[in-house]
């Protein structure tokens, strides 16, 4: 279920993916490509637009928990 996913397994998979700039909901999920599919659902429930660092992300999904 997605409500064991947390903020801090996100942001392991996406660690670095703003590096070189904006990146879309596509490169995102190609950044979790190895994660357990709960990660990926999570992620699928962005909005289609262009983030531009991980906190934007938060802001689309406010109900991801920090941790455990």
């Amino acid at each position: 279920m997605t409500e064991d996913v947390t903020r801090i397994e996100i942001a392991d998979h996406l660690a670095g993916v703003f590096a070189n700039g904006a990146v879309t909901k596509h490169d995102l999920l190609i950044a979790a490509a190895v994660a357990r599919a709960e990660v990926r659902d999570v992620l699928a429930e962005l909005r289609d637009r262009r983030y531009t660092e991980l906190r934007q992300v938060w802001e689309d999904l406010p109900w991801v928990p920090v941790g455990a």
